[in-house]
């Protein structure tokens, strides 16, 4: 597969690329491309070639271990919880018609408490939608907004559920990586892939939830 212009083209490490191809190869002897490519041993697969603002945050050979992200919003959730809202308000009008009999200017009483919880998830799908790439040393997120952030494995101090996206909130002294749900398994095995191996000394980062470990 030729790779798009403004992306950068990056291959399995040399040790891993016989293992890689064994994997590909599907019943019928093709490549498999169901799940993208591996690029580094131990790693999860990748969606295919890192995009160039993600690549343009790489040091001078600085390895891709996984790179995933989530790029759009899903509306099934939201669409349902927006119909329990709505057959809430039909049963309320079913037990009190005269809910509907008040001023315009208080309309917002009965409509906020059955449309707020669609709202909240909509919101929370649309913080979440972000871009997580793993090096062999460091995690980058590109958050919603397009702005890049990068945090050391050796320098998070606290790791735990984020409100906002309902994924892992990774804390260091000055910098704040969010992690959404959908790329969390992922994200945790490629750096768990580079640090398996490091001995944890006494003053590791307050990790409650394990997911460093």
């Amino acid at each position: 597969m030729t790779p798009r212009r403004g992306q950068l083209q990056l291959l399995p490490a040399p040790e891993d690329r016989d293992r890689v191809g064994a994997e590909g190869q599907g019943a019928g002897g093709g490549p498999s491309t169901s799940r993208g490519r591996r690029l580094a041993p131990g790693a999860p697969p990748s969606p295919g070639t890192v995009p160039l603002e993600l690549a343009r945050e790489l040091r001078v050979g600085e390895p891709v271990i996984w790179w995933g992200h989530k790029d759009h919003i899903d509306r099934r959730p939201i669409v349902w919880v927006a119909i329990v809202g709505v057959l809430m308000l039909g049963l309320a009008t079913l037990l009190a018609p005269e809910l509907w009999d008040q001023p315009l200017a208080d309309m917002w009483k009965p409509l906020v408490p059955a449309l707020a919880p669609a709202a909240l998830l909509a919101a929370r799908q649309w913080l979440s939608l972000r871009a997580v790439l793993v090096t062999d040393s460091s995690l980058v997120v590109r958050d919603h907004r397009g702005r890049l952030d990068r945090l050391a494995f050796r320098n998070v101090r606290r790791v735990g559920r984020d409100l906002l996206t309902g994924g892992i909130l990774l804390e260091g002294a000055r910098h704040k990586l969010r992690v959404p749900p959908e790329l969390e398994q992922d994200a945790r095995a490629a750096i768990a892939s580079q640090t398996r191996h490091t001995l944890q000394g006494g003053d590791g980062p307050d990790d409650p939830l394990g997911w460093l470990g």
